[in-house]
């Protein structure tokens, strides 16, 4: 039984870690308009490893996936959890209703932008893959269920696969906002050069990256070099 939910678990968050993969060439025409060197950077290179990891978990389950009572893993995995709460009550409550949109209505957008070529979507699509789908939303989602686990990269071969991953992608983004914060060098491809430095610090979205990469990056970089000592709640 434990197997079965080991594989829809991992079978999920492959699609949806693919989802985004395939995903992410669309979202920089979007955002950047045609930057092709930026679509499969570097630290993309680590959620591949991610997706090879949750396909090895598939065929080879191993992850325990019973609930760890540490206080310190259950702080860990409830920010990244609340991260995403923050991110759709901001997306859809604070800012549609702030700006008098409908979530039915419909999205018009240059793509890609800066081409002048207008598109238009359904509000729902755009929220869906331009707001949610996103790698902050997903590793977060994924990080915020498997710390709050009993899995340790000890006894399974597939989270160290996605630790690994993980903190390839996230080590690479936060040398990538140090470099613009500290040195003004936009590793983006021109999505920091919008704003000045402390701009950038204000905005929301840049906040629960931060942050949510951090806690990824700490947490994982923890969990290969020392395990977890799992806390088993006996009330």
């Amino acid at each position: 039984m434990s197997n079965i939910s080991n594989r829809v678990f991992a079978f999920i968050f492959f699609a949806i870690v693919l989802l985004l993969l395939l995903w992410m060439p669309t979202w920089t025409k979007i955002n950047l308009g045609d930057v092709p060197s930026i679509s499969y950077s570097p630290p993309w290179i680590g959620f591949l490893i991610i997706l090879i990891g949750l396909a090895y978990e598939i065929f080879r389950p191993s992850l325990n996936l019973k609930r760890d009572a540490s206080w310190k893993w259950m702080l860990a995995g409830g920010f990244l959890l609340l991260i995403i709460l923050i991110m759709v009550i901001v997306q859809e409550v604070w800012l549609p209703y702030k700006q008098g949109y409908s979530i039915f209505g419909m999205r018009s957008f240059e793509f890609p932008a800066g081409s002048s070529n207008i598109s238009v979507w359904p509000q729902l699509l755009w929220d869906l893959l331009n707001v949610h789908s996103t790698d902050t939303t997903v590793l977060a989602l994924l990080f915020g269920t498997l710390f709050l686990t009993r899995s340790t990269p000890q006894t399974s071969k597939s989270y160290k696969l996605i630790l690994i991953g993980a903190i390839i992608f996230t080590a690479f983004l936060m040398l990538g906002h140090f470099s613009f914060l500290i040195f003004n060098i936009d590793p983006t491809g021109g999505y920091y050069s919008r704003f000045t430095r402390i701009e950038l610090l204000s905005q929301y979205w840049f906040q629960w990256d931060f942050w949510s990469e951090s806690v990824i990056l700490v947490g994982a970089l923890w969990l290969l070099l020392k395990g977890k000592k799992v806390a088993i709640n006996t009330n």
